[in-house]
């Protein structure tokens, strides 16, 4: 049997929920993934997967709701984890959100993924920040939104029954961005701190004003242990494409494709 592949086509940069966005056009299945996210947080959110398209191509635009609060998030390009002001009050640990999803049933392999994606973010933020990483408080990247984004990514990949991940170069934007902690540059500290030693090259756009690469969307794939090889071949069976709502002037989709592996020679 040959083992699928997953490329991760990040040439419009990537969120978190532009990634779920992407992995449900490609097959996974939403009303499973629900039922995985309820175990951890019953009650509190609902995910539409909007149909959407963008120059003639289509494909899934997340929406996801909070319940109790009339904010939403789809895809800004910058996922609420990046820089939303909303949800203040929803500041969780680091060591409470690996507890929260410990206890539960989710299936393990689900769970180790959103193990290592939360670790690597919060590593990453505990040396920007100069915390200890237990004590790591994810404002931005810890509100549901983003357990949502992160433990959703990791279910699906596990439905998916994907074995080996690669990603293209990420395409980020430059300039600088407001987010709780005042006015910080772009590519965000958290997304270069986690390239070192990820093996990911980073291409600065100067064209675009704006964040393009969130720490959710960075920390997925250092966490999936996603590797760049410039000279992939893939003979591809399905494509999925997740879209952010924030207008870059491009596409502004994550493209995923499923496939096999060619390997010359």
């Amino acid at each position: 049997m040959v083992d699928k592949i997953l490329y991760i086509d990040a040439q419009d940069g990537i969120s978190g929920d532009m990634t779920l966005g992407a992995l449900i056009d490609l097959g996974a299945d939403i009303e499973k993934i629900k039922q995985e996210l309820e175990k951890v947080i019953p009650g509190e959110f609902d995910l539409l997967p909007n149909r959407f398209e963008r120059n003639g191509i289509n494909g899934i635009n997340l929406e996801v709701l909070l319940k109790g609060d009339d904010h939403a998030h789809g895809s800004s390009g910058a996922d609420p984890d990046a820089h939303s002001h909303s949800h203040s009050h929803e500041h969780r640990h680091y060591r409470d959100i690996k507890k929260m999803i410990g206890a539960s049933d989710v299936p393990n392999r689900a769970k180790g993924m959103a193990f290592d994606i939360f670790r690597v973010i919060a590593e990453a933020e505990a040396t920007v920040h100069d915390v200890a990483v237990e004590s790591v408080a994810f404002h931005e990247v810890g509100a549901l939104d983003s357990i949502i984004d992160i433990l959703g990514t990791a279910v699906a990949l596990d439905l998916l029954d994907i074995t080996d991940v690669y990603c293209s170069a990420l395409n980020d934007g430059c300039g600088r961005i407001e987010c709780r902690h005042g006015i910080i540059p772009v590519p965000v500290p958290a997304v270069i701190e986690m390239a070192k030693g990820a093996g990911i090259p980073i291409v600065i756009d100067s064209g675009v004003q704006t964040e393009m690469v969130t720490p959710t969307g960075f920390g997925i794939l250092k966490g999936i242990n996603a590797k760049f090889e410039p000279r992939l071949g893939i003979i591809p069976e399905k494509t999925g494409y997740g879209f952010g709502k924030r207008e870059t002037g491009r596409l502004g989709a994550v493209r995923v494709m499923l496939g096999e592996k060619y390997e010359e020679g």
